[in-house]
C-alpha cells in the first residue's frame, strides 16, 4: 500500500509543479502508459523477456523559436525478467528527462526523436516461485537488488495536435548504466510501446 502511495505522491508533486509552470510558459500536461519489453543486458545467465506495463505523466516544455522541447515524466515502471519460467519482478518509480526534436514544429503531426536521461527508484523486487513451496508463491528480493537505478532513453515518436490536445505515440529503449543485483551482473533494459493524451488548455 505505502508503495502505491509513494507513487500518487510523486505524481501529485509532479502535476502541481507543472500546474504552476503552465501559467508562465508553453507547456502541455498529461498522462500516458503502454507496455513494456523487459529484461537484463550483461547478465551472466540468459533470461527471457519479461512483459509489464508503465503509466505515468509527462510535461511537455516547448522550447520558444526553436524545433527543440524539454519532456520530463513520472512514470510506475514494471521492469525485470523471466528465469527459467519463473519472474522476476522489478518495479521503479522512475522520473526521465527527455529533450525532443521536432521535423515539423508548428504543424498538426509532428514527427519526432528524444533522448535523455533517467533515474528510478524501486518500489518492488520479488522473484515467482522462490518460497511458496507446493503451491508456488514469491520470495522477496529487496535485501539483493539495489534500491537505486539510473540510465539512459532514446526513441522516436509523434505528437498529434487535436484542438487544445496533444495525442503521442511513441517507442523508446531504456538502458541502465548500474547492476540491478547486488552481487550479479545484469542491467536494465526495456523496449517500451506508450500512448498519452496532454490535458487542454484551462
Amino acid at each position: 500500500m505505502y508503495r502505491f502511495s509513494a507513487f500518487i505522491i510523486v505524481l501529485f508533486t509532479f502535476f502541481t509543479v507543472t500546474e504552476i509552470l503552465e501559467a508562465q510558459t508553453n507547456v502541455k500536461t498529461g498522462a500516458k502508459g503502454g507496455l513494456n519489453f523487459a529484461n537484463f543486458t550483461g547478465a551472466d545467465a540468459e533470461f527471457e523477456t519479461r512483459t509489464g506495463f508503465v503509466i505515468g505523466g509527462f510535461a511537455k516544455f516547448d522550447i520558444p523559436d526553436s524545433p527543440f522541447a524539454i519532456q520530463p515524466e513520472a512514470m510506475y515502471s514494471q521492469k525485470g525478467a523471466v528465469d527459467s519460467g519463473n519472474e522476476i519482478r522489478i518495479d521503479y518509480i522512475e522520473i526521465p528527462v527527455l529533450l525532443k526534436y521536432s521535423f515539423a514544429p508548428g504543424s498538426t503531426a509532428q514527427p519526432n526523436l528524444f533522448a535523455g536521461p533517467y533515474a528510478g527508484i524501486r518500489l518492488i523486487a520479488e522473484r515467482e516461485g522462490g518460497a511458496g513451496g507446493l503451491f508456488g508463491g514469491s520470495s522477496n528480493l529487496e535485501n539483493q537488488t539495489e534500491s537505486i537505478d539510473y540510465g539512459g532513453v532514446f526513441g522516436a515518436g509523434i505528437d498529434i495536435e487535436v484542438g487544445t490536445s496533444i495525442f503521442t505515440f511513441d517507442v523508446r529503449y531504456g538502458f541502465g548504466f548500474r547492476n540491478v543485483f547486488r552481487e550479479e551482473s545484469g542491467r536494465n533494459g526495456v523496449l517500451s510501446v506508450t500512448v498519452g493524451i496532454s490535458l487542454p488548455n484551462m
